[in-house]
């Protein structure tokens, strides 16, 4: 078998290292195909009577595959995130649209935001722009001022403890 004639210089390697890194887009990632490509590149460039021993090979080649591993890792968390969000937003809008025509007592609020009473009426719409509203009576109310759904009976008196003032149950 001929073999062809390999040079014990190790500048055409550190020429090739500079053309494959120099390719490598801005962002300076390594994907798996340019380690590959570098060490076939070291393999066949490599000086014969100073091979490239195996345990620094192995040890390069379990650095990338960890390295691959975390982007992976990475990669599912960040679409977690994203799946996390758009379930949220799916169950946020079938609770808003499952208020349609029900009772609801929502909280109203002063100029400064402080609750100063309260509105019971029917939910007529929801608007599920921006932060999701419902509109009971023709007036826009946040979720986060219902009070109550349905008819919920006020705490009377009677259910109150007489000498501690707290509800009995």
């Amino acid at each position: 078998m001929a073999v062809d004639a390999v040079s014990g210089s190790s500048n055409m390697f550190n020429e090739l290292l500079t053309t494959q890194t120099s390719a490598v887009p801005n962002n300076s990632d390594m994907s798996m195909d340019d380690f590959w490509q570098l060490l076939a590149a070291q393999l066949q460039y490599q000086d014969m009577s100073n091979p490239m021993s195996n345990s620094e090979m192995m040890s390069q080649m379990t650095q990338m595959a960890t390295m691959n591993a975390m982007t992976e890792v990475s990669n599912a968390v960040a679409n977690f995130a994203v799946v996390t969000n758009n379930l949220a937003q799916v169950t946020l809008t079938s609770y808003s649209t499952g208020l349609l025509g029900k009772e609801v007592t929502v909280a109203t609020l002063d100029a400064t935001g402080k609750v100063n009473g309260e509105t019971k009426g029917v939910v007529t719409g929801v608007d599920l722009t921006g932060s999701q509203s419902i509109y009971v009576d023709g007036k826009k109310y946040s979720l986060s001022q219902i009070m109550s759904v349905g008819d919920v009976p006020k705490e009377s008196d009677a259910d109150k403890d007489s000498d501690t003032g707290e509800t009995v149950e």
